[in-house]
């Protein structure tokens, strides 16, 4: 007797979409088929006939709140939330404390996670301003221990506040992480904005009295990317270093990942769905700082950019910088030098790059699911556990109605009290999840609990590390 059959859905492998069966057992796939078969010999069976069959979805990029940021939503609701989006897999961050090292973040993270998942979980260590040799010299012993990515910011992001500890690392420190990382065999992510560019925009906006939320994108400017952008893959290229960047917003962060990869370099770029639908213009609407995710949303023309390296593939995945919390916190600050960033979109991730991609640009399935999970999972050290629909793969399996077309209202959605995706056409939606051979989600019921979700140790191929691999 066999654990689950997911029946005749057309399920998008390595090699392409077809209408298969996939057979699961212990938490794993099994086998895919083509012939009929007798269903008394499962457990259960979820008939996907009609429905599009793919990864379950691997977001890389979510920051989690905890005892330190109580105003940030919890891994318990999020990860809710993401797995009704058809999402398996998160990634969160666990920042470095002045006075503490790694490991201590890393233990804060796990006081977060452990038994508040519905999904499976992971952490990206973040390095913080003035990180002493001691923490640098941990990412060796750290990538040992299967945690296999760390992150950096190039720009302490906003004036000094309490609000918001400092994170920036300079690029002496840079050059040092850089060759730990190397040496180590883990891949560095980064947030990257040049810092002075970054801080005389501030000056020069508070000095002519423009100081409103909506000059956001004349802070963190094209021209703060592209310079920062060029710094940090020549740094990379120097020492030998696998980069990712983070949240592109720019038509000039696209060209330098696009540069950077045709000359062989191991460089890696993430955009946000919120960054490739919306513009700097939303920033002028009501209460428009909903919007705002660091750096800052940019032009319709650098939107443009973003879609297209996603379609062509030059940008390697799809994420949301999740900082979720209520509407009277998002909306509390509203000033360029205070305005709550962060995007709680992890549920509509997936439904609005299968809407925005596959049905409104014609992008493939292959290509919907690297974006949304393969190469989120081989960048990170997850493949072929995570992001693949193939024998021997955990079975992570998020099955998607593409009948579905209709206005995103709230009561679609399971995290906090607001969404700007609100109003939304959304044409494809997912509608059953499984979860490591669970059936976490059936036709929008949630059958998960918030214990199933357990912690992943990484590893990153010699692929992933030599060259733009995907």
């Amino acid at each position: 007797m066999h654990d689950l059959l997911v029946k005749a859905g057309t399920v998008v492998t390595a090699s392409g979409p077809r209408k298969l069966n996939i057979v699961i057992d212990g938490g794993l796939i099994t086998s895919l088929s083509t012939e009929d078969l007798c269903l008394d010999q499962f457990k259960n069976v979820i008939d996907a006939e009609g429905m599009i069959v793919v990864p379950g979805g691997v977001e890389p990029h979510a920051h989690i709140g905890g005892p330190r940021q109580p105003e940030r939503s919890g891994a318990e609701p999020v990860s809710k939330a993401a797995l009704f989006g058809g999402t398996t897999t998160v990634l969160d961050f666990a920042t470095q404390i002045p006075g503490h090292d790694l490991y201590h973040a890393l233990e804060e993270a796990e006081e977060r996670w452990s038994g508040n998942a519905y999904t499976d979980y992971a952490y990206h260590p973040i390095l913080t301003n003035g990180a002493d040799e001691n923490s640098i010299s941990q990412i060796k012993d750290l990538t040992r221990e299967g945690i296999a990515s760390f992150k950096v910011f190039t720009t302490s992001i906003r004036p000094p506040s309490p609000q918001m500890q400092n994170n920036h690392t300079d690029f002496g420190r840079l050059s040092t992480i850089m060759d730990r990382v190397s040496e180590s065999g883990s891949i560095l992510l980064v947030h990257s904005e040049d810092d002075e560019m970054v801080h005389y925009n501030y000056d020069r906006l508070k000095d002519a009295d423009e100081w409103d939320w909506w000059n956001m994108h004349r802070v963190h400017t094209n021209q703060s990317e592209d310079v920062s952008f060029r710094r940090v893959s020549r740094l990379a290229e120097l020492k030998g270093c696998p980069i990712y960047f983070v949240h592109v917003s720019a038509k000039e962060g696209v060209e330098e990942v696009v540069r950077s990869r045709a000359a062989g370099l191991p460089i890696y770029g993430e955009t946000l769905h919120n960054y490739a639908c919306f513009t700097y213009e939303d920033y002028r609407s009501k209460d428009g700082m909903k919007y705002h995710t660091y750096p800052s949303l940019k032009s319709e023309h650098d939107r443009d950019s973003l879609w297209q390296g996603l379609m062509d593939g030059s940008l390697s995945t799809i994420a949301t910088d999740l900082v979720s919390t209520t509407w009277e916190e998002k909306i509390k600050f509203r000033t360029v030098a205070d305005v709550t960033g962060g995007h709680n979109g992890i549920e509509t991730r997936m439904g609005v790059a299968y809407t925005e991609g596959v049905v409104k640009r014609g992008m493939s399935l292959q290509r919907f699911v690297d974006i949304t999970s393969t190469n989120a999972a081989k960048i990170m050290g997850l493949y072929p556990r995570k992001g693949v629909i193939a024998p021997g793969s955990d079975a992570d399996i998020t099955i998607m109605d593409p009948t579905v077309d209709k206005d995103l209202s709230l009561s679609d959605l399971h995290l906090e009290d607001y969404s700007i995706w609100e109003g939304y056409r959304v044409k494809g939606w997912p509608k059953s999840v499984v979860h490591r051979g669970k059936i976490a989600i059936l036709d929008g019921e949630l059958l998960s609990t918030p214990s199933y979700g357990e912690f992943l140790p990484r590893c990153i191929s010699g692929e992933i590390i030599e060259g733009p691999a995907c």
